[in-house]
C-alpha cells in the first residue's frame, strides 16, 4: 500500500526544489535588472539551460532523447513560455517580488478557464468559486492605491496568460516525452528567439559581480524549470499543484531578505485568497466532478 505513494512524495519533493529554484531566479533576476536589460537575463538562461540539458542527453548516448513526434506543440509550448517570460521580467521591474508571484499563482486557476472553454470540459460550482476567490485575491494584490504598479500588474497577467497555455502543454508533453526531450527543445526555442533580439540590448560594460549575478540567476532558472517539468512527469498534476504555492512562501522571505520589502496587510490577505482558493480548486473541485 505504500509503494504507489513513493512516487508523489518524491515528485512533491522535486517541485517544492523547483519552486525554490524559481523564487530565487526571480529575486536576484530583479537586482540584476537594475543594471542590465531583461533580454540579456532571458537570454542568458536558455543559453545555459541549452548547454546544461544538451550535455546531459550527449552523455546519456540515448540517441531518442533529441528526438520527438511532436514538433508544433513543442513550438508552441517554446512560445508560450518565452513570451512568459518577456512579460514576467518585464513585470519584475515594476512591482516587488512577493505580490508578482502572487499574481502568477493564478495560473492553475486560468488553467480551469482554458480547460472550459477551449478543452470543452465540464467546469463545477465549486471550480467557479475558486476561480471568483483566486480573482478577488488578484484584485486586493493589484489594487489601484496599493504597493503594486497597474502596469507591471498588467504585465503579469499577461504572463499569467501565457504559461496557463505552457502548464498544459507541459503536462501533455510529458505523457509522450522525457523531461530532458521537452526542456532542451524549449531551450533551443528560446535561444534562437532571444539571440537574434540581443544585440539590441547587450551591454557596453559589465562587472565580475554582473557576471557572477547572470550566471547565478541562469542556473536558478535552469534548474528550476527541469525540476517542475520532471516532477509532472512522475505524479499527476492534481497531486502537484497545491504545492506550486510554496513560491509564495519563497518569493515573499526572499523580498524581505533581499529588498527589505513585506506585502501590506490587503496584499497578503489577496496571496491568501489566491492560495487557499487555488488549492481548493485542485484537491477538492476535480473529487467534486468525479461524483
Amino acid at each position: 500500500m505504500t509503494h504507489p505513494k513513493a512516487p508523489h512524495g518524491s515528485a512533491i519533493l522535486t517541485l517544492v526544489a523547483g519552486m525554490a529554484c524559481l523564487s530565487t531566479q526571480d529575486i536576484f533576476s530583479k537586482q540584476l535588472m537594475l543594471i542590465v536589460a531583461p533580454a540579456v537575463v532571458i537570454w542568458a538562461r536558455y543559453t545555459l539551460q541549452l548547454l546544461l540539458v544538451g550535455t546531459t542527453i550527449w552523455r546519456k548516448r540515448s540517441p531518442t532523447l533529441w528526438r520527438t513526434q511532436q514538433w508544433r506543440w513543442h513550438a508552441l509550448r517554446g512560445c508560450t513560455v518565452v513570451s512568459g517570460s518577456v512579460f514576467g521580467y518585464a513585470a519584475l521591474q515594476r512591482i516587488p517580488v512577493a505580490e508578482f508571484t502572487a499574481i502568477y499563482c493564478l495560473v492553475p486557476l486560468c488553467v480551469t478557464l482554458v480547460a472550459r472553454f477551449a478543452l470543452k470540459e465540464k467546469v463545477s460550482m465549486l471550480g467557479w468559486l475558486c476561480l471568483a476567490g483566486g480573482l478577488t485575491g488578484a484584485l486586493l494584490v493589484a489594487r489601484p492605491g496599493g504597493q503594486v504598479d497597474a502596469i507591471g500588474a498588467g504585465l503579469a497577467l499577461l504572463g499569467v496568460g501565457c504559461y496557463s497555455g505552457f502548464q498544459i502543454l507541459t503536462g501533455y508533453l510529458a505523457r509522450q516525452d522525457s523531461p530532458l526531450t521537452i526542456q532542451f527543445l524549449t531551450s533551443l526555442f528560446g535561444f534562437v528567439v532571444m539571440t537574434a533580439v540581443l544585440p539590441f540590448f547587450w551591454p557596453t560594460a559589465w562587472t565580475w559581480s554582473g557576471l557572477a549575478l547572470l550566471l547565478f540567476v541562469a542556473l536558478a532558472g535552469s534548474y528550476g524549470q527541469y525540476f517542475n517539468v520532471l516532477a509532472f512527469s512522475k505524479a499527476p498534476a492534481s497531486v502537484l499543484t497545491p504545492y506550486l504555492y510554496t513560491a509564495l512562501i519563497f518569493s515573499t522571505f526572499g523580498g524581505w531578505l533581499v529588498f527589505h520589502h513585506l506585502p501590506d496587510f490587503w496584499a497578503m490577505l489577496g496571496m491568501l485568497l489566491i492560495a487557499v482558493f487555488g488549492m481548493v480548486s485542485v484537491v477538492f473541485a476535480p473529487a467534486q466532478h468525479r461524483s
